[in-house]
C-alpha cells in the first residue's frame, strides 16, 4: 500500500486513478498487512483512509496530494518514532 501512495506522490499516477484504485488495493492488501502487523495496518487506515483519502472528495488536485502527502508523512512518522 505504501508502494501505492508513493506513487502518486511521486507523480507516476494521477488522481484519477490514484481514486479509483485505492479503495481496491486496500481492501486486496489490508488482510495480510493486518495479519502481519495489525497495530501498522490500523495506523494506515487512521492516517492515509479516514484523514485523508475519505476527506479529500471536494479538493483540488493540488490540494488533493497535499493531504496525502502530509497523511503519508504522519504516518511514516509514527512508524519511525516507534509508535507502532
Amino acid at each position: 500500500m505504501s508502494d501505492f501512495v508513493q506513487e502518486y506522490l511521486t507523480g507516476e499516477m494521477d488522481r484519477m486513478g490514484f481514486d479509483l484504485d485505492f479503495n481496491y488495493y486496500l481492501i486486496e492488501n489490508y488482510p495480510k498487512i493486518e495479519r502481519r502487523n495489525s497495530d501498522l495496518a490500523e495506523c494506515f487506515v487512521f492516517y492515509l483512509v479516514e484523514e485523508g483519502f475519505d476527506k479529500a472528495d471536494s479538493l483540488s488536485d493540488s490540494e488533493h496530494k497535499k493531504l496525502i502527502r502530509k497523511q503519508f508523512n504522519k504516518f511514516k512518522s509514527a512508524m519511525r518514532d516507534g509508535i507502532l
